[in-house]
Order: C-alpha cells, then structure tokens, then sequence
C-alpha cells in the first residue's frame, strides 16, 4: 500500500460497534486488496469491548482513518463516514463482515463513466470463516438501465442490502443522501432507492463477481428479539414509494406484502406486541394489498398466500405455526 494518502479513489465506511472478535479479519482483508487507492474510514460507535483498541493497533497505515463516538447506531456511523469520505467511490463494509481480495478492483473496472451503480454477489459464510454457498464467480455482467434495476433488485433478483453495491461518492456528497437514523429496517433498501432515484439517467451494472464477504451471526438483526422498532420497516416503504414510479408498483408491493405479513406472524408468534399493535399493521397490510391488486400482479406461489393472509391473518398464522411443527 505505496500510494499517496490523497490518492482516494474509493471510500470504505465501516461501522464498529463491539466488533472485536471478528475486526481483524475485516481488516485485514482490506490490507490485502489488489487496488490500493483508497481510504477506509472506521467509525468506533461507543463500542464496549476492545474493539478500539484493534482499531489503535492499525492507526499507522496511512489509509486508515478513526473516528471515536459515542453509540448512535449503524445508520448514525454511516452517516458520519459518508461525511468524512473523500472517494469518488464509495463503499460500505460490516466490521463482522469482509472482503475478497479484488472486490475494489472489481467495482474501479466496472464502474465506467455512464455507470452509476455496481451491484455484486455476495459468499455467506459462518463465524468461523466456513463457505456455506459458491457462487459461480464469473466476469459475467449485465446491465440495466436505473428504473429496471430498480425492479430487479426489489423482486427480480433481490438485493436489498447496502454492502454489495458501490455508489458514486460525489453524487451521495453532493444531494446529502444519508441514512434515516430514525429508521431501523430497509433503512439500507431505501437509502439505495433514493440513490437510483438521483441517478436515473445512469445505467447499473449487476456482476456475478464475488465483491462481498457475508458472516451469518446469532447476533445478526434478523435473529435478533423482535421488537416495535422493528417495525419500523413500514417507513422505510413509505419512503422509497416517493421514488417510485408506476412502472415499479408490482414489485414494491409484492415486496411489501411480503415483508409486513411475515413482521406480523413473527409478532402474532411473540407475547410482546399488543393486538391493537399487530391490527394497526394489519390493516396497513389489506391497504396494500389493494393496492398490489390494483398494480396488476404477478401471479406467483406467493399469491395465494397474499390472499389468504389478507382474508385471515391469525388463521393463516396459525396454520403456519403448526406446519412448522
């Protein structure tokens, strides 16, 4: 890693919250990347283990920055990242998470001057660096222009995640995009919607390159308890419908019927939520629905499902309830 420090070409934000058991494999897979013109901001979130200590450790190499904050949460760390960041690209990486060696070279080759969006394939593996799935890995790539994209990756092919993609760091910068701290679920799928709105005159390019190391964690927000806040998904519907168009309404709402229905079995399964709560999000559900029967769907096997879920949600629930048993 020769290059001048103010050589950035891409910008890596990396959120830190009690990371320290898995931070130096993320780490290290940044030393070991195949293009070096780059910084990687860390962004300690009040984290209580020794997590910051790591971070200290590596404080010499020059591409390296740290900033120490008190915990605001994944989306407050971002966001603060994307303010430091000083990349023409920008990237986003998990601290428990981490990267092939050619993931940057990657997202530099293909992110021509008409792209505005590279999307990539990501490896799952477990905690203890076990490959759980092979994706092919291939130079393959198709392109599509921001409003097919849009479509693809909410149902065609969906990615609804932030750690897969690179982004133009100018064009995020420049419209203040960030993250709604408020948010707490698909706050990542609507930061990417409002993106591609902002780029709709560029094209996307989808790679079957692997750019993405994905660690599968009991402590991952999907295992983690439910709670009210997690609802919060709602919001982050409502949000990216102000980015879409008609020409999007089948697929977000298949997406959003699919994600309510299953937050309202996982909450109709949990002692924690009221049934006044769990109503006001089924009724947000049957609006949906209406809406999604309005758009002119696509018939699937999830179709039936909707329609059940909608004339019954506790029964279908239930039913579920048992076949999993």
């Amino acid at each position: 890693m020769q290059n001048p420090v103010n050589d950035v070409l891409l910008s890596v934000i990396v959120p830190v919250y009690n990371a320290a058991a898995y931070l130096e494999r993320c780490i290290e897979s940044l030393i070991k990347q195949d293009e070096i013109r780059f910084e990687v901001i860390f962004i300690n979130d009040g984290s209580t283990d020794h997590s910051l200590a790591i971070l200290q450790n590596y404080a010499h190499y020059p591409h390296f920055h740290l900033i120490n904050k008190p915990n605001g949460g994944v989306s407050s760390a971002r966001n603060q990242g994307i303010r430091a960041s000083r990349g023409k690209l920008l990237c986003f990486l998990d601290a428990d998470d981490f990267l092939p060696p050619s993931a940057f070279s990657t997202y530099v080759r293909l992110m021509q001057s008409n792209v505005g969006l590279v999307v990539g394939e990501s490896q799952h593996f477990t905690a203890q660096g076990k490959p759980l799935n092979f994706p092919p890995n291939t130079e393959a790539s198709r392109t599509l222009n921001a409003s097919a994209a849009i479509n693809d990756l909410l149902y065609f092919n969906p990615r609804h995640g932030i750690c897969d993609k690179v982004f133009r760091g100018d064009v995020i910068r420049q419209h203040q995009l960030s993250f709604n701290e408020e948010i707490y679920n698909f706050e990542d799928l609507l930061f990417v919607m409002n993106y591609l709105h902002l780029q709709q005159a560029s094209d996307v390019v989808f790679t079957q390159r692997v750019v993405y190391h994905y660690v599968i964690s009991d402590n991952s927000a999907t295992r983690s308890t439910l709670r009210e806040k997690h609802f919060s998904f709602a919001r982050s519907f409502g949000g990216m419908k102000a980015f879409l168009s008609t020409q999007h309404d089948r697929c977000y709402y298949h997406l959003y019927l699919k994600v309510t229905s299953s937050y309202i079995y996982k909450a109709l399964q949990s002692d924690g939520f009221s049934r006044a709560f769990v109503d006001e999000y089924i009724a947000l559900y049957r609006r949906s629905f209406k809406s999604w029967c309005s758009s002119g769907p696509m018939l699937n096997p999830w179709s039936l499902y909707f329609a059940l879920f909608f004339v019954s949600p506790r029964l279908v629930s239930r039913l579920r309830k048992l076949a999993r048993k």
